[in-house]
């Protein structure tokens, strides 16, 4: 896991600054190296740089940028390669040699080898930039599900490309802008959708796509799709073996490490599976399990420590009481590279993972969108079905009424807006995961909202939107703040395409029933039957006590950036009507966040009026 960045110019000084300063900027990515090539170019000069978390291999020979001698060509490179192993052997009989042990230079091999098509060789979760000079031009590429993140700029001949948004900002190119588009997103969905960003002019390349720069020109290309026609005919007895098998091996591929390695154990279904798993792969007391309890919660706690217990882990349980959380607040803010409603409990839980002495940690991410944990598929089937007869019969004006009467709180006033039509039939998913709807968003940017994206299904939704734009961003850069790697084998790409391909009864049947079955021999049967609970720090209780004061001074104040796209007295308006109890804390939260992110991007020119609160 590193930091990566890299600047196309015809100016070689400015190409060098720009780089240094990126990698300046993600020092916490990698910690433990860094390193600069100027390579020279018909028209321009590239300049490549990374910041090194060094965890596969730690020695010297896998230092980045990474040249191979033969061909010339130049890699940064940041992710992990989990099936690095067997594609090196597979290089070695083809002819390749190798100086290091690392993932690293198996990508440049094998980008050597097989050109631009070296991707679908890979498996796990990467960024990669390599240098050719034999074409004189740039290939860049991502994973399937985005969980490595890679950012790009362009003006004219000129490009730079990062980890990050905020180190792309540090280059001193990037004007610092919010993108109105980008924030419309964030206020839609807690996260700011890709290929957008908080920054105008600054685009994600997308998941699973590739692109290759010529001359300081960008061509995309989409290199994975998911599958989309279930087509193994399984019954619950073998797919529920299948998965085990599947899982297994996926496990024991991601705690492939040279430096210390744990989980997080919360003592869900997740990563109770993943621990077992581990165990097995690893031996029980090379595992560590780190648990974090924000409250007295003591059905949660016995929970962890009961699997810990189970797979004969070192547990480790970290208390989070508020005076612990308002010392280290600020810094969320500094690490959070675009603004999320969520994030606050990753940063937490790397922390204490770091503290314990772990570079590496396993996370259950993914498992809930591919078995729906969250328990969508049925009721994105009922909001369907509601909605059409309501418009088949012409009752969805009273309807809406009744829905607004019945359900309580924020489920009434989604259910209203579904009826009234603020979003189009189809989009029961994106309902389902709106922060502000449609007509909030349109009060808050004092103008009509953006028409709503056509509606869609598709098996791996989830994982094209919440996961990767808020959960995935939120893992990768509060982890590495910490120095910490994240691994998610859930989102194995191997598993993925399995698990994609059973009949949807079986992967979303309730209660992730097919995990529980696939794991019925691992853990105790209190474990497997324990229904779904996802950790949630009580921001609720922060808003109304300790930070209440805060929040209130920074929505009256907001960063001038903030003023200049949102309405002030709707941002108030929507506080107030939490303080006495009429709406979500989620909605109050993410306008603060914002403003606070915004205040965190210190040396971009934002104006002068920020308030004291957001500094």
């Amino acid at each position: 896991m590193c930091g990566i960045a890299g600047a196309w110019t015809d100016d070689p000084a400015a190409a060098g600054r720009a780089v240094e300063r990126m990698c300046r900027a993600m020092v916490t990515r990698g910690p433990d190296g860094a390193g600069v090539a100027l390579l020279e170019a018909t028209g321009g000069t590239l300049a490549l740089g990374n910041r090194r978390l060094a965890v596969i291999d730690p020695s010297p020979a896998g230092r980045q940028p990474m040249r191979d001698p033969a061909r010339g060509t130049v890699i940064v490179f940041n992710g992990f390669i989990a099936n690095f192993a067997e594609l090196r052997a597979r290089l070695l009989q083809e002819g390749e040699r190798f100086t290091s042990h690392c993932d690293t230079e198996v990508v440049l091999k094998a980008y050597g080898r097989y050109g631009p098509a070296c991707v679908g060789a890979l498996r796990g979760m990467f960024a990669i930039a390599i240098w050719d000079p034999r074409a004189e031009t740039l290939f860049l590429a991502r994973d399937p599900f985005g969980i490595k993140p890679l950012y790009y700029w362009q003006r004219g001949d000129r490009l730079l490309f990062a980890s990050q948004v905020k180190a792309l900002l540090a280059s001193g190119l990037v004007p610092p802008e919010l993108s109105a588009e980008g924030l419309e997103t964030f206020l839609a969905f807690g996260g700011v959708r890709e290929p957008l960003t908080a920054i105008a002019s600054v685009y994600a390349l997308p998941a699973g796509h590739t692109a290759v720069v010529r001359r300081g020109r960008l061509q995309l290309t989409r290199f994975w799709h998911p599958p989309c026609t279930p087509d193994l005919g399984m019954g619950w007895a073998a797919a529920a073996r299948s998965l085990r098998a599947e899982l297994a091996d996926a496990v024991a591929r991601y705690v492939t490490s040279d430096v210390p390695l744990g989980l997080f154990l919360s003592g869900g279904l997740d990563s109770s599976v993943l621990a077992a798993l581990a165990a097995a792969a690893l031996g029980p007391s090379q595992l560590v399990g780190v648990s974090l309890v924000a409250d007295a919660a003591g059905e949660e706690l016995a929970a962890m420590r009961a699997v810990a217990q189970a797979v004969g882990a070192k547990h480790v349980v970290v208390p989070l009481p508020w005076s612990e959380v308002a010392r280290w607040l600020p810094q969320v803010f500094v690490a959070m590279d675009q603004p999320t409603f969520d994030g606050v409990n990753t940063y937490a839980v790397a922390r204490a993972a770091s503290g314990s002495g772990l570079k590496v940690a396993l996370s259950g991410l993914g498992a809930d969108e591919l078995f729906d944990g969250y328990g969508y598929r049925r009721r994105v089937i009922a909001l369907e079905w509601v909605r059409f007869l309501a418009e088949r019969f012409g009752v969805a004006r009273p309807a809406s009424a009744v829905a607004g009467r019945l359900l309580p709180g924020r489920k009434g006033e989604k259910a209203c807006a579904w009826l009234e039509g603020q979003l189009p039939a189809g989009a029961a998913h994106e309902l389902l995961r709106r922060l502000f709807l449609p007509r909030e968003v349109e009060r808050l940017r004092r103008r009509a909202a953006p028409s709503p994206a056509e509606g869609r299904m598709t098996a791996l939704l989830d994982l094209e939107g919440y996961t990767r734009d808020v959960l995935l961003r939120d893992a990768d850069c509060m982890s590495m703040a910490h120095g910490l790697e994240v691994r998610v084998p859930f989102l194995d790409q191997t598993l993925v395409e399995f698990v994609a391909r059973l009949p949807i009864g079986l992967r979303q049947a309730a209660g992730k029933r097919l995990l529980v079955e696939a794991a019925r021999d691992l853990l105790p049967p209190a474990v497997l039957a324990r229904h779904k609970r996802g950790f949630v720090l009580p921001i609720d209780r922060w808003l109304r006590g300790p930070l209440r004061r805060e929040v209130e001074a920074t929505l009256r104040a907001p960063p001038g950036a903030v003023a200049e796209l949102l309405d002030r007295d709707e941002m108030l308006g929507l506080w107030r009507r939490f303080l006495v109890g009429g709406g979500s804390w989620h909605g109050v939260w993410a306008l603060y966040v914002l403003c606070r992110w915004v205040a965190s991007l210190a040396g971009a020119a934002w104006g002068a009026d920020q308030c004291a609160s957001c500094t």
